[in-house]
């Protein structure tokens, strides 16, 4: 009996999971509620090697592709020069599309890319790689 409890109590695990999982997927009607400004902190590599910087990414449109603007506030001298950018502010625009899996894909001209994921309470997850680093931040909505 106890094996029974345990396996119904596993599968609806498993199944509660995968259920909160299909809710964290972008689709078409999903583009109006992640349409605006969203702020947070982006890690440049291995944040204890080259740090971080405030950002903002701005999706400016709720239709495919979407229209992506992020503004990194302030980087580094030594990150700039590895990400072939300038110090400072810097501001990348491009347009992404909805994946299979539910996440905004950016892909630049170089290959390079910005993965948009879902998080929950109106956060989402920016992951990149530009050039040779690669980095990530959880951004919320302004």
């Amino acid at each position: 009996m106890k094996k029974v409890i345990c396996l119904i109590a596993v599968a609806l695990m498993v199944a509660s999971v995968a259920f909160a999982a299909e809710k964290m997927k972008i689709t078409d009607k999903d583009l109006p509620g992640m349409k605006g400004t969203w702020q947070g902190i982006l890690g440049f590599g291995s944040t204890e090697q080259y740090g971080s910087s405030p950002a903002t990414l701005e999706i400016l449109n709720d239709a495919v592709p979407v229209k992506m603007k992020l503004t990194v506030t302030n980087f580094p001298d030594y990150v700039a020069q590895r990400l072939a950018v300038q110090p400072g502010k810097n501001e990348f625009e491009g347009e992404g599309v909805i994946t299979s899996m539910g996440n905004l894909l950016l892909i630049g001209p170089t290959k390079n890319f910005l993965l948009i994921t879902p998080l929950a309470k109106g956060k989402i997850l920016i992951k990149y790689m530009y050039n040779v680093i690669e980095g990530s931040g959880e951004f919320k909505k302004k």
